[in-house]
């Protein structure tokens, strides 16, 4: 496949094949392409590919790629994105303006921005642009840039909610909707596909306790369902952290692959939870590395100073006492039978919750952390299921502490 001057070797799955043919499809473009599918499908991978083969043409193009907010854009597609041009060669930093998140590659600009940021989205013409994760987004802010789009839009989506402005889009006969699941992603890890295949309600999965018929229709089937028995069901995203939030402590829960390592700040304000995400991410060992990051190196780089308390999971009482020699403030949490439950009580005291906006995944834990449901009668459990839940259990572990060195101390829950 020609990328310019240059001939590109892709690895194409049936989610990128499906895209490209209907991109093509009897020499005509269509106005819109929509994509919709389960989790880990390819889609995004699938449409970067697409636009780099789009913006390798001889002809001058702007292409801009959208997230609902500014803040979530650099963690997630644009990084994507970086890491395509990184992996075809195509990388150099010269032509990258990352104030801006805009990368010139031969004649075509890709620029990156937030829905949020509504002097941009109103402002500027483009010839192609891409939504994604479109379902968090609004109908108006799609109309806005389709006025001011010369060629196909790209949309994308995991169908999380029953009802969007999305699925109405099938009435146009310009439009063109494309579904894939896993199946489709031949280059998924196989950690990963057995993670989605444990959602299917199979016995097994149910005797195991991993069975979720939500999770298994829209990330396993990439099917529309509704969401039951939801556990956080109310919160406000604000800016970011401020003054007047009274610091209460740092969450740390370990992992490395697929689950991930995450820590989060947990504060208090007017009696509300606030939650902000300082990192979450696959591979992270203790011990700084010049060629990799840590856990240290992510604490230091968020500024968590040494007499900063953290409450960390005590599964990994060899990674706690390394970052205890380091000069971290650290304590392991105490789990016991309901621990969990217990946890969860105490959280929802103080809820609705604070969330800053640049908490991305934090977000996406508390829209999918439910509660087990019993197959056989129907009725949801108080036990949650043990997923999405890496952010959650990092700022169970901190408030947990709180409350229980505050009846300790002899406190009362009014004066917290």
């Amino acid at each position: 496949m020609s990328v310019g001057t240059d001939t590109l070797k892709m690895e194409a799955s049936k989610t990128f094949l499906d895209l490209y043919d209907a991109y093509n499809m009897e020499g005509k473009h269509p106005r819109v392409i929509v994509l919709v599918g389960g989790s880990r499908s390819g889609k995004t991978w699938a449409l970067m590919q697409l636009l780099l083969i789009i913006g390798s043409s001889q002809e001058m193009r702007r292409i801009t790629i959208w997230r609902l907010k500014r803040t979530w854009v650099k963690p997630t597609v644009y990084g994507d994105f970086v890491g395509l041009l990184k992996k075809y060669d195509l990388y150099d930093k010269k032509y990258l303006n990352e104030t801006e998140l805009r990368y010139k590659l031969y004649n075509s600009s890709f620029e990156f921005g937030g829905l949020d940021d509504s002097h941009k989205l109103h402002g500027l013409t483009t010839d192609f642009c891409w939504i994604n994760e479109a379902i968090e987004a609004n109908k108006d802010d799609f109309d806005q840039l389709e006025m001011r789009c010369s060629g196909t839009i790209f949309l994308d989506c995991n169908p999380t909610e029953e009802e969007s402005w999305v699925y109405d889009l099938k009435k146009r006969d310009d439009v063109v909707f494309i579904h894939s699941t896993h199946l489709n992603n031949a280059f998924l890890p196989i950690e990963v596909r057995r993670k989605i295949l444990g959602y299917e309600p199979t016995p097994t999965n149910i005797a195991l306790g991993t069975a979720d018929s939500y999770k298994w229709s829209v990330y396993g089937l990439g099917l529309a369902a509704k969401r039951e028995g939801l556990i956080f069901k109310e919160y406000e995203i604000i800016r970011k952290w401020n003054d007047e939030i009274k610091f209460i402590g740092i969450g740390l829960d370990f992992g490395f692959y697929p689950d991930p390592t995450a820590a989060i700040r947990v504060g208090l304000l007017n009696g509300r939870l606030v939650l902000d995400e300082l990192f979450y991410e696959n591979k992270l060992l203790v011990g700084e590395n010049s060629e990799s990051a840590s856990i240290e190196s992510r604490l230091k780089e968020n500024e968590v100073k040494e007499h900063m308390l953290i409450i960390a999971d005590n599964s990994a009482q060899a990674a706690i006492m390394e970052l205890k020699n380091k000069n971290f403030n650290i304590k392991a949490t105490t789990k016991y039978p309901g621990s969990i439950i217990d946890g969860i009580e105490l959280m929802l005291r103080y809820s609705p919750f604070y969330v800053t906006e640049r908490s991305l995944n934090a977000i996406d834990e508390l829209k999918k952390y439910t509660r087990k449901k019993d197959f056989a009668s129907g009725r949801f459990l108080k036990e949650p299921i043990d997923a999405y839940n890496h952010l959650i259990d990092a700022a169970r572990y901190v408030i947990s502490y709180y409350i229980k060195n505050k009846k300790a101390n002899g406190i009362q829950r009014a004066t917290l």
